[in-house]
């Protein structure tokens, strides 16, 4: 089995990631580029990334190359957005750790992505600033001595930086608490929302905390500032847990531990059950009613989608096919990792 190393505040942060957004400054931005400048584009970030000390450690991904089930997995696994899924002229460096994306012709000419698991804002912040220093070396970006970085869109301009962090916040949900913390985040100018995107539903029970813009603002203000939001939710979490199981411990493991059978018996799971029944069992693996590694059950939120599914089937796959061949997959795979006592 796969070693998983616990990652800081993995019981209830799931994932970091940070995003720097940059546009060159002689071209066109994305939606008003013609072919030849978006090859150049890619031309550029491939000469500075893959010339450079890591670039071996890269690979270069062309949307347009790419069959449909390959672009669907990867946006699956957060190494490309939704944007870059459909974007036919868009291009993809990724890292062979698959902590950093270098997104090409998305919204903006350049958007930096990394991701690493657990609260490590910081880390995440150092390997996308290095892309960003090697590029900015070689080319000159968009930017204004009083706004800072020219972007698609107005609320990236001045640093050009999201940082987010992805919340596991199943009793907070619960106890219908997490609509006051959206509140007292918005005050922070960050914003709380569905993991699938502004106005989504939280499946699954995760959240995630981001900035809202970056205009006025330093980098490590945005670190600081979500950081210091991210670690207080965790937090009061962790209180919500706790108080959950003083109350009625039984009634708890009853509820948790229910998914788990569920899952050890169904032969059917669609991605929005999975999602609600991996979300008990990693509660109850937090609350160490389950043992497992928290970081390979985050591990098959993602190979469970029907991207990843189809291409590890290698082959096209009903609707049907899929929600079985995820049941199959999902009881084998706890059969390796998890354990009840």
């Amino acid at each position: 089995m796969a070693e998983y190393l616990p990652a800081p505040e993995q019981d209830v942060a799931v994932t970091a990631r940070v995003r720097l957004a940059r546009n060159f400054e002689d071209l066109p931005f994305s939606h008003r580029q013609n072919e030849m400048q978006g090859e150049e584009c890619v031309r550029r970030v491939c000469s500075a990334v893959l010339s450079g000390e890591e670039g071996k450690a890269y690979t270069l991904y062309r949307m347009g190359d790419m069959d449909e089930t390959i672009r669907q997995e990867l946006g699956e696994h957060r190494l490309i957005t939704g944007e870059m899924v459909s974007a036919r002229h868009g291009a993809a460096l990724i890292s062979s750790g698959k902590n950093v994306s270098v997104l090409v012709n998305e919204d903006d000419h350049i958007r930096i992505l990394s991701i690493l698991p657990g609260m490590q804002l910081d880390r995440c912040a150092e390997l996308a600033q290095k892309v960003d220093t090697a590029i900015g070396e070689k080319y000159q970006m968009a930017f204004d001595n009083r706004l800072g970085y020219l972007t698609a869109f107005p609320t990236d301009v001045g640093t050009g930086m999201r940082a987010s962090v992805l919340l596991h916040l199943p009793a907070l949900t619960a106890q219908r608490q997490t609509g006051p913390v959206m509140q007292t985040v918005s005050k922070l100018g960050l914003t709380l929302r569905g993991f699938y995107g502004e106005g989504s539903e939280a499946r699954g029970n995760m959240y995630v905390l981001t900035n809202q813009a970056s205009l006025g603002r330093s980098e490590d203000d945005i670190l600081r500032s979500v950081t210091a939001a991210a670690e207080q939710i965790v937090a009061h979490e962790r209180q919500t847990r706790e108080k959950a199981e003083k109350a009625d411990m039984l009634a708890l493991q009853d509820r948790l531990l229910r998914s788990y059978g569920e899952v050890m018996h169904a032969r059917i799971m669609t991605a929005k059950e999975m999602a609600r029944r991996l979300s008990d069992i990693r509660y109850a693996a937090s609350m160490g009613y389950v043992h497992a590694p928290i970081g390979a059950l985050d591990e098959l939120l993602m190979d469970l989608q029907p991207g990843s599914l189809k291409r590890s089937a290698g082959r096209e796959l009903s609707d049907r096919e899929i929600d079985a061949l995820r049941a199959e997959r999902l009881r084998r795979r706890l059969e390796e990792i998890g354990r009840m006592d």
